[in-house]
């Protein structure tokens, strides 16, 4: 799975920096163009169902095994996107940006996700298996690391741009990457390794008829669906909200915000090449636990920031609430992906966007409504960070991996696990 596992980090890689190029600053493009949080909630809610069409499409794509089409649309989507964003400003063709937007969601972040779970989840013999098993938290860092690093990296280079209202250079610059990505991952050795997906993940062509519809309905014994329909307007609230928060706080000067973001990169991934290594080996639910308490506190902290406040006391808070998420990021995708091994894979992962999206779509189209009672989108924002703070806390009903069943899966070292999928 070495090929499996390179074409996950370069494909993540690439992605990171195009999205950090333009798609990151996607909310604060639409306040610039004068939306206020109605407006952001509705693209988010618009966003979400333009990746639940599009998942329907990825998963006939995946069934036929057409991983060319499925890397391409992840392409070719993003450049599209881009172009979208540089060169309209009106209501009906930001709403196609949305649409846009879900569907380049859906084959990056689908894709991403099952290269993932594949690279680790390959069958082993015992002995390794017994040395490895729970390596998803140093890989999932490992991961997280990349897309710190290229995530800002590709953050600075689009401040810079937009700033200088560079909008051809910037749109030729994705395009460029678009292209060289679409070359490489064309070879027929990194095709190879998408096949292996395929193989690792089959799809059992009967029950695939009803399976979309049955995603919706999802459950289990980990309460993972009340997690799945959460998560995703978290997800949000964190690339969305947050980044308008901070545009806010950095005098709305997208320039600034690119130095404020980046200048937590060097930092937090410090911290968290020391920490990806000792996830694994800490008791999983106590550090679980600690992180979904730690992350319902972040975003009490955000509720009292204020562009008012001096910058000693801001930038260390925003530093703070950036370690604070990305820990409970690493300790929930952890989880996620060991309880993906455990169960068919591919279900799993498909059930969680579904629900994802469905609780997005829900969510921000009542935001959208509600938002119209508030005129000063600062004080709507505290007031929204400062309501879900106790719903965070819901992630504790994610109950962890059983311990029996891993180690029932490792001493079974049989292909019937994969089967299942």
């Amino acid at each position: 799975m070495k090929i499996v596992s390179s074409s996950f980090f370069q494909f993540a890689g690439i992605h990171s920096f195009m999205i950090g190029l333009l798609p990151f600053f996607i909310p604060v493009l639409l306040l610039k163009q004068g939306a206020s949080v109605e407006g952001i909630a509705l693209f988010i809610a618009v966003t979400g169902f333009g990746f639940i069409v599009s998942l329907k499409i990825w998963e006939a794509l995946f069934q036929q095994s057409q991983w060319r089409w499925i890397i391409g649309l992840s392409f070719i989507t993003e450049v599209l996107l881009v172009g979208v964003l540089l060169f309209s400003d009106t209501p009906i063709i930001w709403a196609f940006a949305a649409l846009l937007n879900g569907a380049y969601n859906c084959f990056y972040w689908t894709t991403q996700r099952v290269l993932f779970s594949t690279m680790t989840s390959e069958p082993k013999n015992t002995i390794s298996q017994t040395n490895t098993e729970n390596q998803t938290g140093k890989q999932f860092g490992n991961f997280q690391i990349l897309v710190v690093v290229v995530l800002k990296l590709g953050i600075l280079v689009g401040a810079l741009m937009l700033e200088d209202n560079l909008k051809y250079s910037l749109w030729l610059l994705s395009s460029f990457i678009s292209l060289a990505g679409l070359i490489w991952f064309f070879q027929a050795e990194r095709m190879n390794a998408f096949l292996k997906v395929s193989q690792a993940l089959p799809v059992n062509i009967d029950a695939q008829k009803s399976k979309s519809t049955s995603m919706f309905f999802f459950k289990d014994s980990n309460n993972s669906a009340v997690v799945f329909y959460l998560d995703g307007v978290f997800l949000f609230l964190e690339s969305y909200f947050w980044v308008v928060s901070l545009f806010l706080i950095s005098q709305q000067s997208v320039k600034e915000l690119g130095i404020v973001i980046v200048s937590l990169t060097v930092l937090l991934s410090v911290i968290f090449y020391l920490l990806k290594n000792k996830i694994d080996s800490i008791d999983r639910n106590k550090i679980y636990i600690c992180a979904v308490i730690f992350y319902a506190i972040s975003w009490w902290l955000r509720s009292l920031l204020d562009p008012s406040l001096p910058n000693h006391l801001v930038y260390p808070a925003i530093l703070l609430i950036a370690f604070l998420t990305t820990f409970f990021r690493l300790s929930f995708n952890k989880r996620f992906f060991d309880h993906a091994k455990e169960q068919r894979p591919l279900n799993y992962l498909l059930a969680k966007s579904y629900l994802s999206q469905t609780g997005i779509v829900v969510f921000y189209s009542a935001v959208a409504l509600l938002a119209s009672y508030f005129s000063n989108v600062h004080s709507s924002l505290a007031t929204l960070y400062l309501v879900l703070t106790p719903i965070a806390l819901i992630y504790m009903v994610y109950s962890g991996p059983k311990e029996s069943n891993v180690s029932s899966n490792v001493a079974a070292n049989t292909p019937l696990r994969t089967s299942k999928t």
